[in-house]
């Protein structure tokens, strides 16, 4: 157990400062490697990706809202854009929560994963921009439509959304500070819709491990958040500070390096 609680808070230190540099709430992070780490302390093969992915959103609910915070005070949330993309990513990210739990580990992770790659590599490609481009338009619709598709997809993938709702926001023409900002605060929202969404749907499996809140496991949670916590708004003082193209090739790096793990495991 105090092992386990030691490897989460360095876990939560990284995928804290991860999530305040590039909005991502941590999750691509905490995902795998919790799911590496939770069969050693005994938790049954079939119930590793379910409390990895629950696990992962109650811990983005702190690390993504101590972020968003941060990013607040640096003006870097679009509220106009947060208004119409939140409640759609709260409904889906709900019922694809209640769903994840039953579907193979292997389909949803390859799927995630490839998806993931997809995103970053579009974002690669975009880095030199084009005479004359101009992002699909903002609008109340296409913000809708997006948020129900990338709940679906974070639901299934235990991360707050940033990591498609930030290239979906930058490439219709939002600055990526601004979208990362604004990806952050959506995240820590979807992250308490998801949290309860794993909580009710593990809450009477049997041969959960002891301490868990359904597919919630409280040791690793205390763990990420207690370093997660400060460590995000380090990184959100890093994204307000790095030059805006460094900023895009750092995420699409560390997406690629993130979703190609996930297919090689």
């Amino acid at each position: 157990m105090l092992v386990i609680v030691l490897s989460c808070m360095l876990l939560g230190a990284v995928a804290g400062f991860l999530a305040g540099l590039f909005g991502i709430g941590g999750g691509l992070v905490i995902v795998p490697v919790l799911f590496y780490l939770l069969p050693q302390a005994g938790v049954a093969d079939n119930l590793a990706l379910p409390i990895a992915l629950g696990t992962s959103f109650s811990t983005i609910v702190i690390t993504a809202f101590s972020a968003s915070h941060r990013h607040y005070r640096f003006g870097n949330i679009n509220w106009q854009a947060a208004k119409y993309l939140a409640p759609a990513l709260i409904v889906a990210v709900f019922v694809s929560g209640l769903l994840a739990g039953s579907l193979p580990k292997a389909v949803v992770s390859k799927i995630f994963a490839c998806l993931v790659i997809y995103l970053a590599l579009k974002m690669l490609l975009s880095l030199k921009p084009s005479p004359k481009t101009d992002g699909k338009p903002l609008s109340s619709r296409v913000l809708v439509v997006g948020g129900f598709v990338i709940g679906a997809l974070s639901g299934m993938g235990g991360i707050s959304g940033g990591a498609f709702v930030v290239p979906f926001l930058n490439g219709r023409g939002m600055e990526i500070k601004k979208a990362i900002g604004t990806a952050s605060l959506c995240g820590g929202l979807l992250a308490v819709s998801a949290t309860l969404s794993f909580v009710i749907g593990g809450w009477h499996v049997p041969n959960l491990p002891a301490y868990s809140f359904g597919y919630v496991y409280l040791p690793a949670l205390a763990g990420i958040v207690s370093t997660s916590f400060f460590t995000s708004k380090l990184g959100a003082n890093a994204a307000n500070l790095l030059p805006v193209m460094a900023l895009k090739r750092a995420f699409a790096v560390f997406l690629l390096l993130i979703a190609l793990n996930m297919l090689l495991k």
